[in-house]
């Protein structure tokens, strides 16, 4: 394995600021041209294909964790049946969800279709990151994120609707397939030799199936208020959208320094060094979480304003952000302690953490939904996350004690 931190970190973080440049151009044109009520169709639509991303039984960190340790085209050919399986399976739920949204049969086709490719995708992206060829990895944000972004954007604005948008996203994911499958028959030219494994399968799915919960539940966690907030009007809707997008997409940065470090992390033993690496970086998480707290408070209102052009749109998002912004600060510490439970063998314990999180975030936000409405979720979230991260930190360094 050719493995740079530096580099695999680098390659990460470059994908995540185009992302970041790409969303922000790209979300005010959306809103202003498919229009309040569109938007907030197609931000459900989106949601679907999101918690359909995660009905992957939690193969791909199984599947890097293998690779790591072993290049074996009998693993090649098994991983690629799981996620042709698990594909279908992912469509099928996705397809359910967005039928919610009552849109019309070829855009269920449609996000059937999708999510069977991002299964696919998922499956030649295990073979780079464990190999450390984060440039091939980043295939998937440089491409299919500017189909979700830059490239939704334009078709939006020549007048397109959703299911040419949602087709322009479906071919960005078939062309990131080209370059991955190539870099594939670098270490399996001839993959059609393969056998596939009954043991090998069972290793990886009882491997993943106890990191997935975790996966799972998270974008349940990050999906399910958008459907609990569209029995109230589309305005609320996309305010909750847009202020929780800002927010994920700035720790999505942290997330992406996660996977780079999932394969060092996925080591038998870690060595001293890495431990002061990750103090190091969870206190400068800290810092620029307070950080960002205080830059939102001086200059929040003022960006909203420019940004989305939009008064009655930005005053709810201000308030939405009030609160979310401190919820940020401490989603920061959680993807890294996370990655290293996972890749120490303890894919149980961060998947407990994210379930535990998601119940008591879900629970309080039906119960103060009544009354609270649109800050209902919010509010659930920054409760839950202030009580089970502390937990999550501690545990995580008695992983990292009992590893040195």
């Amino acid at each position: 394995m050719h493995y740079s931190l530096t580099r695999a970190t680098l390659w990460n973080l470059a994908g995540y600021f185009y992302l970041i440049v790409a969303s922000f151009l790209s979300t005010p044109i959306l809103l202003h041209s498919l229009g309040i009520t569109q938007f907030s169709q197609y931000s459900l639509i989106i949601a679907g294909l999101a918690v359909a991303s995660a009905i992957n039984f939690g193969l791909p960190q199984a599947v890097v964790r293998s690779l790591v340790q072993t290049k074996s085209l009998s693993l090649w050919v098994t991983s690629s049946i799981l996620f042709i399986s698990s594909g279908v399976v992912a469509g099928i739920i996705g397809t359910i969800m967005v039928s919610f949204a009552h849109v019309s049969p070829p855009i269920l086709l449609l996000v059937f279709t999708t999510a069977l490719a991002n299964n696919l995708v998922s499956h030649y992206l295990t073979l780079p990151q464990a190999e450390g060829h984060f440039g091939y990895f980043n295939t998937k944000t440089f491409i299919i994120g500017t189909g979700n972004t830059l490239l939704a954007a334009y078709l939006a604005w020549i007048g397109q609707g959703i299911a040419i948008i949602l087709i322009a996203q479906l071919l960005s994911y078939l062309i990131t397939l080209l370059p991955l499958a190539y870099f594939s028959l670098k270490f399996f030219p001839h993959p059609r030799r393969g056998k596939v494994s009954l043991a090998i399968a069972r290793s990886l799915v009882d491997f993943g199936l106890k990191n997935w919960g975790g996966k799972l539940v998270g974008q349940v966690q990050s999906q399910y208020a958008k459907y609990l907030l569209a029995s109230l009007s589309p305005l609320t809707l996309s305010a909750y959208v847009i202020g929780q997008g800002l927010v994920q997409k700035l720790v999505g940065g942290v997330v992406q320094l996660a996977t780079a470090i999932y394969p060092a992390s996925a080591t038998a033993k870690l060595d001293p060094s890495f431990r002061r690496l990750y103090h190091r970086l969870q206190c400068s998480l800290l810092g620029l979480g307070f950080l960002g707290v205080y830059l939102y408070h001086l200059f929040g209102f003022v960006f909203l304003s420019w940004w989305l052009h939009s008064p009655e749109l930005v005053s709810l998002v201000d308030l939405v952000l009030n609160i979310f912004v401190w919820y940020f600060a401490i989603l920061l510490l959680t993807p890294l302690p996370s990655t290293l439970l996972e890749g120490q063998g303890h894919p149980v314990t961060a998947s407990f953490f994210a379930f535990f999180t998601t119940f008591i975030e879900i629970s309080l936000a039906l119960f103060l939904f009544p009354r609270y409405g649109l800050f209902a979720p919010v509010y659930g979230a920054l409760i839950a996350l202030s009580l089970t991260t502390p937990i999550l930190l501690i545990v995580t360094e008695n992983v990292l004690k009992s590893s040195l």
